[in-house]
């Protein structure tokens, strides 16, 4: 029998985190997304008030677990990690990154098959420049790829002051085959159970992108949140001066690149076999005039509909364990 590997899922906030387990949960949208997860989900600390809190850091547990086959597929939440932080500390990518490295230690014993970052996110440059989108406003609509880019967008009042030697770089994952399976997916069966979020929702409904070339481009060291239309701009316009003809800066936020970081780091510097699911929920510069008004609604319906892909990810992760596991009978027995 082949060993198992650890899929790993690592949600940033809780408020993101409790629709993507709410909709991994619920049965309706389990059954109209084709999956069957009762007999293999197991919650550990879902559902909770808030960030999960241990008596320490390094006691924190997935949120909830799928077994699969061949496969553990585990779903994180960073809030969690950063339960016992200092609470100016919450949105610390510093303090991230030195906490993330005990979601990657939690197994040891299982080689990681993937790791996927999610969240909710900014539109980058790309949308509006790109033919893929016909549109700058896709609010509401989930971006998958695979690659990120880091800028330092920190100053002398921010409250993380995280270094590296990647910043200003296209990080590549170091798999793509995932992503090219889940590209030629008609998603618009889907489309039902996507949320229409109540400010300026997208002009072409609600949709799945997906394409390995899709870049999320990374706010680090940003903590104040009336600074991300700023620095949201300061990070596009670093992307398109190091990478001037490159159309594929879809997503924007502070997180997915150091998901990917901490993964490599993991890895002794191997590229991780990564991708990210961007709910989207404000255009690019935009999050004053489209999350603002609304900040609930417009976030917890952006998270949902990540939700939403994240259980077509685990559903065809399944399906690929269950034939995997056929595949390997039929050898036997032959």
């Amino acid at each position: 029998m082949y060993k198992k590997t650890r899929v790993i899922i690592v949600v940033n906030k809780y408020w993101e985190c409790d629709p993507v387990c709410w909709v991994l949960t619920n049965k309706y949208i389990n059954e109209q997304c084709g999956i069957e997860l009762n007999a293999i989900l197991t919650c550990l600390t879902y559902p909770s008030y808030g960030p999960v809190k241990t008596v320490c850091a390094e006691a924190s547990l997935p949120r909830l677990t799928i077994d699969a086959e061949d496969k553990t597929i585990e779903v994180w939440c960073i809030s969690d990690l950063l339960s016992g932080s200092p609470e100016d500390l919450q949105s610390s990518s510093e303090e991230k990154m030195r906490l993330l490295p005990i979601i990657f230690e939690y197994d040891l014993q299982k080689e990681i098959e993937l790791v996927i970052a999610v969240g909710t996110a900014s539109s980058g440059p790309g949308v509006t420049a790109s033919s893929i989108f016909q549109s700058d406003n896709i609010n509401g609509s989930v971006v998958i790829g695979s690659k990120v880019f880091m800028h330092n967008g920190g100053d002398a009042n921010s409250k993380s002051h995280y270094n590296t030697d990647s910043w200003d770089e296209i990080l590549e994952s170091g798999s793509t085959s995932f992503i090219e399976q889940l590209k030629i997916v008609d998603f618009s069966p889907y489309n039902q159970l996507m949320l229409c979020p109540p400010t300026n929702p997208s002009t072409n409904s609600q949709q799945i992108y997906v394409d390995k070339n899709f870049i999320a481009l990374g706010d680090v060291n940003v903590t104040d949140y009336t600074q991300y239309a700023q620095k949201d701009g300061e990070t596009g316009s670093a992307f398109k001066a190091h990478y001037p003809n490159n159309e594929n800066g879809v997503s924007m936020e502070t997180t997915h690149c150091l998901i990917y970081k901490a993964a490599k780091n993991h890895l002794n510097n191997q590229n991780p076999p990564f991708l990210f699911v961007s709910g989207e929920v404000d255009r690019f510069t935009q999050f004053a005039t489209d999350v603002n008004p609304k900040v609930y609604a417009q976030n917890v319906s952006g998270a949902h509909n990540a939700g939403v892909a994240v259980a077509i990810i685990v559903s065809m992760l399944n399906n690929e364990s269950v034939v995997k596991l056929k595949k390997e009978l039929m050898a036997e027995k032959l």
